[in-house]
């Protein structure tokens, strides 16, 4: 009896330990290695045209891609999986996100009307430092410009 009582309760204190839930760790954002890409360097505009800060911005964001220089969030070049399907379906990876802030928008803005070409869009609440707005890059050259955290896409041109 004095043998089998410690291990009774040590079997039990184990059973207890193993039916605890642990805490969930913040699952790893997916970041393929860098690829150069002369595609993304900046052009003569962009089509459909956006505003002079989203433009400028749009390309010194563009050069850094293109180069593969640092940039400031730890959630940009890395995997977007188009789960909603608002881009065109293609294999996992193909897609990388970017943060898009812009100059003069700061947290607490509220949307605001985004002209995109001919196309009035609005863009999110600005809540964190990254902004609503994004880039989405597609096989290292095709460029999508989202202004409210992928709710719409559309795709950019740079002209040459």
């Amino acid at each position: 009896m004095k043998r089998t009582l410690p291990l009774l309760l040590s079997a039990v204190f184990l059973a207890a330990c193993a039916g605890q839930p642990r805490a969930a760790a913040k699952p790893q954002r997916e970041r393929p290695p860098c690829e150069r890409s002369a595609a993304l360097l900046p052009g003569d505009g962009l089509e459909p045209a956006l505003d002079p800060a989203r433009t400028a911005a749009a390309n010194e964001l563009l050069a850094k891609i293109a180069a593969c220089a640092a940039l400031p969030f730890a959630e940009d070049h890395t995997v977007f999986g188009n789960r909603e399907g608002r881009l065109p379906p293609r294999p996992r990876g193909y897609y990388l996100e970017y943060s898009f802030p812009v100059p003069g928008r700061d947290i607490g803005d509220v949307p605001a009307e985004v002209m995109v070409g001919t196309v009035t869009l609005v863009s999110g609440i600005i809540s964190s430092p990254r902004g609503p707005e994004r880039l989405v890059i597609g096989g290292g050259r095709e460029i999508y410009y989202t202004p409210d955290h992928y709710l719409h896409f559309v795709e950019l041109k740079i002209k040459r």
